[in-house]
């Protein structure tokens, strides 16, 4: 079969094939599998017969091998993925949480005095600041959305930095002296 044929002859070819093979196909995943899981490794090899239609043999009887053999491959990279999400899951479970016992809000301030300098920043300092500290990019990253070289992002970084923690500690002890004062 050709990819120059009409696209309803090739969907023909497929729901023929389809027909033919799909409860066969169902029954080789049942003995391996959970029926959710046929079911969806039945759906990808007939998608991939669709994709690979010049490598799936036109004789009936042996285009039925060619779907197993899909199938049990479609099947063993299921399983394999299964398991390295199962382990990925442990490795998470089992690793200790090494974070301090002092939130990051303790150590710069609360969140409404963080939230508070942010806003009263420049946008291009709130900008730079939240590329790294909230949507977590590298430096490559965030020069590329920024539309800079790295070395101007860094420095940028550097300066946003640094006037963030002026104003935070301008802030705090502007906090502390209020709540300092006692009535007379």
């Amino acid at each position: 079969m050709t990819d120059q044929e009409e696209p309803q002859e090739r969907h023909r070819w497929l729901e023929d094939l389809y027909e033919a093979h799909a409860d066969r196909v169902m029954g080789y995943l049942l003995h391996r599998a959970d029926r959710e899981t046929a079911q969806e490794i039945v759906s990808e090899t007939f998608l991939l017969a669709w994709r690979k239609q010049h490598a799936v043999p036109d004789d009936a009887d042996d285009a039925l091998p060619w779907l197993l053999a899909a199938a049990r491959r479609l099947l063993a990279n299921r399983v394999r993925s299964d398991l390295r999400h199962q382990a990925l899951a442990e490795r998470i479970r089992a690793t200790p949480d090494s974070t301090p016992p002092t939130a990051f809000e303790d150590r710069v301030g609360d969140r409404e005095q963080v939230f508070q300098v942010l806003m009263h920043l420049a946008e291009t300092d709130r900008e730079v600041l939240l590329l790294t500290g909230w949507y977590d990019l590298t430096a490559q990253q965030a020069a590329k959305a920024l539309g800079c070289t790295r070395a101007a992002y860094a420095l940028r970084l550097h300066r946003a930095r640094r006037r963030f923690r002026t104003a935070l500690e301008q802030q705090q002890t502007s906090t502390t002296a209020i709540g300092s004062e006692v009535p007379a």
